[in-house]
């Protein structure tokens, strides 16, 4: 056979060049390295990857970058839930999370309510949590607890509106004078379906205060209510008594009526519309998405089959009514996002945010069939377990964002003082600090000393 030649052009210029296998044309280390010389057959005994990055040449240098880059400080990240569906949910989402290889181990941990897990995560037996935004105040206050990831909408917000919506067929339903109506709430305390409209109604007026106890001026002023969560100690204010009307529309069965999870049926933003649907009430208290989450279809549930989007209507501050997609001009404000809780642990919270980054770049799209798992997915009946329905994804806070003041803002705060006794009554309770110890907070506590030391210095005299 004649020896290989090169075609050349008319000027003697080669048109293709000889192949080589360990050399990249215009570039480096194509396909395989440039630097390689030639192939060694492994023998069998060799055929491992235990023995490729741990042998004679190279030691055990290779095995140990390996595996130190997979090694996480933190062996287990334990996420509260509040209710067997959303348990359903986590553990599935344990199993999806290991079989994407991601660390640390995500263990579930069942609390009996919200506030059970801010005690939980303060003492360790959970590590971190999803909060309401006003909810978020009172982890804050009450356990020093710091958020570190909060939750984005299709807006591409990490905020939404807070609105009234009633039946197009009800006319008669006012805003401005809501006095004897029955009301549905997505929870005692939660921020959309109860902080801001109760706070909007008592600082104009058209509601008594009764000091800062929202649950009484509610019980006064609405004939029938459901606002899970209204027969807990938990959730009413301390020195005060729970008002069995905030709980005579809801629907859960047995000892789980108006509980504040999902085990009642007008629990959340969903359920708050599906008790002004079906059962009975006047007015609902939700975030702006939740009527067109229930109508036109996008629900298959009996109640919610055949609502169209004109059956329902905001009710605006100004008496009028808009339609759905009119929310932006008929609101009673902006409500912060949801966000994820810990303990003040930089550390720690960086941990568990680097697994939830991971975790919606595999699981982060929205699909519902059987086989797949989804975390801004909640199977029907059910809505908005463990994450909302209607977030895209989590963002992590920067380390001086970690802080309830920051992500509440004035609006939450002053609202909250105004419906509930349990609120932080000054900023420096959630206010932020790279060492989780503001420096309003270590003032506010100099100067509960220095004052003491004067007091006991007049006395000695």
């Amino acid at each position: 056979m004649p020896p290989f030649k090169n075609r050349v052009d008319s000027s003697g210029q080669p048109i293709e060049s000889i192949f080589q296998l360990f050399r990249s044309n215009e570039t480096t280390d194509l396909l395989l390295q440039d630097a390689t010389v030639n192939f060694r057959v492994l023998k069998e005994e060799e055929q491992a990857a235990k023995h490729i990055l741990n042998n004679k040449f190279v030691g055990g240098q290779a095995e140990n970058a390996v595996l130190a880059i997979r090694d996480c400080p933190i062996k287990r990240a334990t996420l509260c839930v509040t209710s067997d569906q959303e348990m359903d949910k986590c553990l599935k989402m344990r199993v999806a999370l290991k079989a994407a290889f991601l660390s640390p181990t995500l263990v579930c941990w069942r609390g009996h309510s919200t506030r059970h897990c801010e005690r939980a995560i303060a003492e360790g037996a959970a590590d971190f949590a999803l909060f309401d935004s006003a909810d978020m105040l009172h982890a804050a206050n009450m356990h020093r607890l710091v958020p570190f990831m909060q939750e984005i909408y299709s807006s591409g917000d990490n905020w939404y509106y807070a609105v009234a919506v009633a039946k197009e067929q009800d006319p008669d339903t006012d805003l401005t004078y809501l006095r004897g109506k029955n009301a549905c709430h997505t929870g005692l305390g939660t921020a959309a379906g109860w902080v801001f409209p109760l706070a909007y109604l008592i600082s104009n007026g058209w509601i008594r205060s009764y000091g800062c106890d929202g649950a009484h001026a509610a019980a006064e002023y609405f004939t029938k209510s459901c606002a899970p969560g209204a027969l807990s100690a938990e959730y009413v204010d301390s020195g005060t008594v729970p008002h069995d009307n905030l709980c005579h529309l809801c629907h859960g069965a047995s000892f789980r009526r108006c509980r504040r999870d999902a085990s009642e049926d007008y629990f959340g933003h969903v359920g708050a519309v599906r008790c002004m649907v079906e059962g009975g009430g006047d007015v609902a208290f939700v975030r702006h998405s939740a009527p067109a989450e229930v109508s036109a279809g996008r629900r298959r549930e009996w109640w919610a089959r055949d609502l169209l989007p004109d059956d329902l209507q905001l009710l605006c501050p100004d008496g009028t009514r808009a339609k759905m997609h009119e929310y932006k001009h008929c609101n009673l404000g902006k409500v912060p996002g949801s966000v994820l809780m810990g303990r003040p642990n930089h550390t720690e919270l960086d941990t568990y945010s680097n697994l939830m980054v991971y975790a919606q770049q595999f699981y982060g799209a929205v699909t519902t069939d059987e086989f797949s798992f989804s975390m801004f997915y909640s199977q029907p009946p059910y809505s908005d377990l463990i994450f909302s329905d209607v977030a895209v994804r989590l963002k992590p806070l920067a380390h001086n964002k970690r802080s309830a003041e920051i992500v509440a803002g004035p609006a939450l705060i002053r609202a909250a003082r105004i419906v509930s006794c349990d609120a932080p009554q000054a900023s420096y309770y959630v206010a932020s600090d790279p060492d989780f110890l503001s420096h309003a907070y270590s003032n506010g506590v100099m100067g509960h000393l220095l004052a003491i030391s004067l007091f006991l210095v007049a006395l000695l005299r």
